[in-house]
């Protein structure tokens, strides 16, 4: 989940060095939307229920594997950046309201692009080639 508030994302710090920090989520379980496995999921990282009614679909990335592929659904959830009380101490430290940019060297590959996508807007599917990008109307 990419909860913002202005330019601000939220962020959990990851126990242990280097710094690390992720975005709230998780796995998915057997017959779970995805949806249902991020609220479930966020409720038990954090003190915060999203309610679905919150959550936007944003995107989702795909990360090859050398066993299986990974999808990762990333949901947008505009909120006050108020205070929030990590519930796993034994995996985060803390959970911060940061300025995307200051997080970003911090964080995965993909949720570093789900929350670029977010802020800046980009096509994150779209490639280069040669330089140049064609704009999708004159696209044949």
């Amino acid at each position: 989940m990419i909860a913002v508030h202005g330019d601000k994302v939220l962020v959990l710090k990851k126990i242990g060095a280097p710094l690390r920090y992720t975005l709230p989520g998780g796995v998915k379980k057997k017959k779970e939307t995805a949806i249902q496995t991020l609220i479930r999921e966020v409720g038990e990282e954090i003190e915060l229920q999203p309610l679905e009614k919150q959550l936007l679909p944003l995107c989702a990335l795909k990360r090859k594997g050398k066993q299986r592929s990974q999808v990762k659904n990333y949901f947008l959830m505009e909120t006050q950046a108020a205070p929030i009380q990590v519930l796993e101490k034994d995996k985060f430290e803390t959970a911060l309201w940061l300025n995307w940019r200051e997080a970003q060297p911090f964080m995965d590959k993909m949720d570093r692009r789900a929350v670029r996508f977010h802020f800046k807007g980009s096509d994150i599917t779209n490639k280069k080639t040669n330089g140049y990008k064609v704009p999708p109307r004159l696209a044949m």
